[in-house]
């Protein structure tokens, strides 16, 4: 490229890569790299040519070096009481920050100090009987150099003053004195002036006059503050009035009603142009509200609300939005057996000048609903959630980060042999030797506006709750064996179009206008459930699940429909029954690798035997089938498994559980060799993380406990996949209970 040395690029071959880099984020226009998306485990970058002298990139080739530091805080306090009424607080403070302990240049910097002196005089006026007035004088002062460990103001200091959020450190002094009138009928009158200088030229006056309390039956919350700053660039003005009025009507039930209304006006100006700064802003907003009493069960209430913004243009305030809103609240809470909780907020935004505010016009809904039931003495349980709203949605990028075996969820498996990562290659773990990756999100600066929906439901009807166990006809006692539940939980977001999206199941998975689903289905029919003989359950599991990516969607479907049965046969040995038939599906676009759509089946008998309580068998067989959807590869697995697993146990001091499984499996793939055959995302997930052929697993767990509060836990696992290694995992672990 011309005028250009040299730069860096992303490679897997080993005979070319010769760096490992990390990069930084120095801006847009500020860097020649951007990232970019090749599958690799992690971030890649690639390098884009400047046109002339213009950088097209915002990521540099570089690391932010972290020094080791120190830090230190000695802080010495006195507290002096004059008399009754009079006290004073001394406080000096010094701070020892070195920024880099390997460094000795300016170590001279590293300390700095700080003081504070407080005088409160609290009297009763003699001529006002039970009328109390408070001063206060207080001064403080902080060298620059000094650290806290904490932050040593309130968030809004820097707006209360007019500064800018991120400013360089200065010397600081602060003089504040206020005078505070406590009337007989619990009214307060509290002015107060301060005065704030700093060493870098800027000094500032402010004062506030603030009352609270009931005058004939109202309420006051009221306040204002005017600041007025000097700087060596720029000076002017904050001011913020703050005027809230209720009152509560005992002849409208306690009903209470009340007014707020709030101004600020912070107006920097630059002195030698007269015109206001970047960091001016003007808004005022207007609300009034009725609510019902608070001390019933019952509540009720209505606010509206506005808020006007304007915008610094030149040497005045151009009024850019405008936001309406209207919100309503209701809690029903008297009946127990049913409750409601309702917060709806509607909102329309008006644009009067589309050239300085940032916004568009537009309507939008927020509103949460809850509603809980028990009826007929349990008959009829549930709860039920409706909430919508809408928002921005970030696109997320993701990595997966190797842990020590075990502690992880996903295994990595090398499918091209290349010995890179990439992420089409992880998947969830089937066996903890393979957990050795966490997947990890990383959000992005990319977002949508989207319509944001969550509906969620569960019930459970059981009629035994209302049916008694005497003199049950025979269709009685039927009915009175049935337990039905029911749930759902789905999330949505979908792209923003300027409508209102009251419906959560509007799109389908595979819409575009789709950016993120969850789903969540089951339904289940449990016949003689809490029976010392026989029961039965039969449910249908469903989940449906859509997320937005920095490289495009990824989609999984899940569809289980599953029986279980079990009988005893005496107090000993019982029999039970699982079959499964069920649907998996995934879908990523962008690795065609990893789509796959399982049909499933399965059957398991098993036969338990029990020894009272100290030794019990289980032997079973499995069989599971599983076949790929032809446009996805045509995959077939079969498998037949046998397990015995057998449990001792010495009351609560020792036990010994041992299991023992072989495994079966034919695997066909047409699209693979033999050899390759099982090394793929659909051969991993078919065959459960084992491999064709027969595969032995084994385990045992033995806990142990010793002197009545140390519990001693030696875990096993081992397995041979077919014709691969023997893998065995041992573990030893301790609990102690205080």
């Amino acid at each position: 490229m011309p005028g250009v040395d040299s730069f860096y690029q992303y490679s897997t071959n080993p005979a070319l890569a010769k760096y490992n880099l990390s990069f930084v984020n120095f801006g847009v226009g500020n860097g020649n790299y951007v990232p970019d998306f090749n599958g690799a485990n992690g971030k890649v970058y690639k390098y884009v040519p400047p046109i002339g002298t213009q950088k097209q990139g915002s990521y540099e080739p570089a690391q932010i070096l972290v020094t080791p530091k120190k830090q230190q805080i000695i802080n010495l306090g006195v507290d002096y009481a004059i008399s009754k009424s009079a006290f004073v607080k001394a406080e000096l403070a010094t701070s020892n920050n070195d920024v880099n302990t390997f460094s000795v240049k300016d170590n001279g910097d590293d300390r700095g100090w700080a003081a504070k002196f407080q005088y409160n005089n609290s009297s009763v006026l003699k001529s006002e009987k039970g009328n109390q007035l408070s001063t206060t004088l207080d001064y403080e002062y902080v060298q620059k150099k000094f650290k806290p460990l904490e932050r040593l103001r309130s968030v809004e200091f820097s707006r209360d003053w007019g500064l800018p959020l991120l400013q360089l450190p200065a010397d600081e002094n602060i003089i504040k004195a206020a005078a505070t009138l406590v009337t007989r009928s619990k009214n307060t009158f509290t002015y107060q002036f301060i005065n704030y200088h700093r060493s870098d030229q800027y000094n500032g006056f402010q004062n506030s006059l603030t009352q609270s309390g009931n005058i004939k039956g109202w309420q006051m919350n009221n306040q204002i503050v005017l600041t007025q700053f000097n700087n060596s660039n720029d000076k002017g003005y904050v001011f913020r009035p703050v005027l809230d009025v209720n009152r509560q009507f005992k002849q409208l039930r306690n009903w209470r009603m009340g007014f707020r209304y709030a101004l600020e006006q912070n107006a920097p100006r630059y002195k030698q142009t007269d015109t206001l700064t970047p960091l001016s802003f003007y808004f005022d907003s207007y609300s009034v509200y009725i609510k019902s009493d608070d001390a019933k069960k019952n509540k009720y209430g209505v606010t509206f609300f506005t808020r006007t913004d304007r915008y610094p243009v030149s040497k005045s305030f151009v009024k850019g939005d405008r936001s309406l809103n209207l919100n309503l609240q209701t809690e029903l809470l008297s009946n127990p057996k049913r409750q409601f909780f309702l917060n709806a907020t509607f909102r329309k935004l008006k644009i009067f000048d589309s050239t300085i505010s940032l916004q568009k016009g537009d309507e939008t809904i927020l509103g949460r609903a809850e509603y809980s039931m028990n009826e007929w003495n349990g008959l009829i349980v549930g709860n039920l959630l409706y909430e919508t709203g809408a928002g921005q949605e970030q696109r997320r990028d993701f990595a997966y980060l190797e842990v020590p075996a075990g502690t992880g969820q996903y295994a990595w498996i090398d499918y091209n042999s290349d010995g890179v990562q990439q992420l089409n290659e992880f998947e969830l773990a089937a066996f903890p030797d393979q957990a050795k990756f966490i997947r990890i999100f990383i959000p992005t600066n990319e977002f949508l506006k989207a319509n944001y929906i969550t509906f969620s439901y569960r019930f459970d009807i059981s009629p035994r709750s209302v049916l008694k166990a005497k003199d049950l006809k025979s269709f009685e006692k039927f009915i009175s064996k049935i337990i039905l539940t029911t749930s759902l939980q789905t999330s949505k977001k979908s792209l923003s179009t300027g409508s209102f999206e009251f419906n959560p199941f509007k799109y389908n998975i595979n819409s575009a206008a789709l950016i993120t689903v969850f789903t969540d289905l089951f339904n289940n029919f449990s016949f003689n459930r809490g029976s010392s003989k026989w029961f039965f359950d039969f449910s249908n599991h469903r989940r449906n699940g859509k997320s937005l990516l920095t490289y495009g969607y990824e989609s999984n479907r899940l569809n289980d429909w599953l029986l279980k049965w079990r009988m005893n046969m005496g107090r000993t040995m019982s029999i039970s029954l699982n079959a499964k038939k069920g649907l998996m599906e995934l879908l990523t676009p962008q690795f065609n690798n990893r789509n796959y759509q399982l049909t499933m089946y399965s059957l398991e008998p098993a036969f338990v035997y029990n020894k009272m309580t100290k030794f019990g068998v289980t032997a079973s067989y499995k069989f599971d089938d599983r076949k790929n959807n032809p446009l996805f590869g045509d995959q077939k697995s079969t498998s037949h498994s046998f397990t015995l697993e057998s449990v001792y146990s010495s009351l609560q001091r020792f036990s010994l559980r041992g299991k023992f499984t072989v495994n079966g499996i034919k695997y066909r793939d047409a699209n693979t060799t033999p050899i390759n055959a099982a090394n793929t995302t659909v051969a991993y997930i078919m065959l459960d993380g084992l491999l064709p052929g027969t595969n032995y697993l084994w385990s045992m767990e033995i806990r142990k406990r010793l002197m009545n509060n140390l519990d001693l836990t030696i875990l096993y696992n081992g397995r041979k996949s077919g014709s691969s290694r023997t893998v065995h995992i041992g573990t030893v672990g301790a609990n102690v209970l205080f």
